[in-house]
C-alpha cells in the first residue's frame, strides 16, 4: 500500500521495471495504455492514502475520474490498494479483481481474469505470480509465491509456493 511519496515513486519504478521499461515518457500513454493505467492507479492510491489536505483531495478526485474513464476504456475493474508493486497487465480486456483481494509483488495478470469473492472471502495471492488468460480465482484461498496459473484454470483451493496450476478444477502439475 502506498503511504507516502517515497512509496509512490517506488511503486511506479517497480511497475516500469516489471514491464522492462527504464523510464516513463509522456508519449508512452498512447503506445502503452496498460502501463499508463497502472501509473494512474498508483496516483489514485497515493492521493487516496496519503494526501488528506484539500488540494490533495481535489487532485485525487481528478485522478479518480481519469482512472474510472481508463478502466472503462481498457475493460479493467481493478480497485486501488489491491495490488503490490511491480504489477504487469499484459493486455487490454476484462480483468476483474475484488476489492477484498490482495495481490503481492510482481504479479503478471492476463486478459479475462477474475479474482473474486465466495462466501464474502477473497483470494490472497503471493509474490511473483503469473495468472494466465481466462483464469478464475475465488474464495478465501491462499496462493503461494512463484506460482504459475495456467490459462482458463478455475482455482478454488489454496496452493503452496513454486507450483504450476492448471485445469478445472485446478490442480498442481509439479511440486
Amino acid at each position: 500500500m502506498i503511504r507516502n511519496r517515497a512509496d509512490y515513486f517506488y511503486f511506479l519504478k517497480a511497475d516500469l521495471a516489471h514491464t522492462h521499461i527504464s523510464r516513463w515518457r509522456f508519449w508512452m500513454a498512447l503506445w502503452h495504455p496498460t502501463i499508463y493505467f497502472t501509473r494512474t492507479l498508483r496516483c489514485v492510491e497515493y492521493y487516496q492514502n496519503s494526501r488528506k489536505d484539500s488540494f490533495g483531495r481535489l487532485i485525487g478526485t481528478l485522478y479518480k475520474v481519469k482512472f474510472r474513464l481508463l478502466s472503462i476504456y481498457l475493460g479493467y475493474t481493478i480497485p486501488p490498494n489491491t495490488c503490490g508493486p511491480g504489477l504487469r497487465l499484459n493486455h487490454w480486456g476484462t480483468i476483474v479483481i475484488s476489492p477484498e483481494a490482495r495481490i503481492g509483488r510482481n504479479a503478471q495478470i492476463n486478459v479475462c481474469v477474475n479474482i473474486g469473492l465466495k462466501d464474502s472471502r477473497a483470494p490472497t495471492i503471493g509474490d511473483n505470480v503469473y495468472i494466465g488468460p481466462g483464469a478464475k480465482l475465488f474464495g478465501g484461498i491462499n496462493i503461494g509465491n512463484n506460482v504459475r496459473i495456467g490459462a482458463n484454470a478455475v482455482v478454488n483451493k489454496s496452493f503452496p509456493d513454486n507450483v504450476t496450476i492448471v485445469g478445472v478444477p485446478a490442480h498442481s502439475v509439479n511440486s
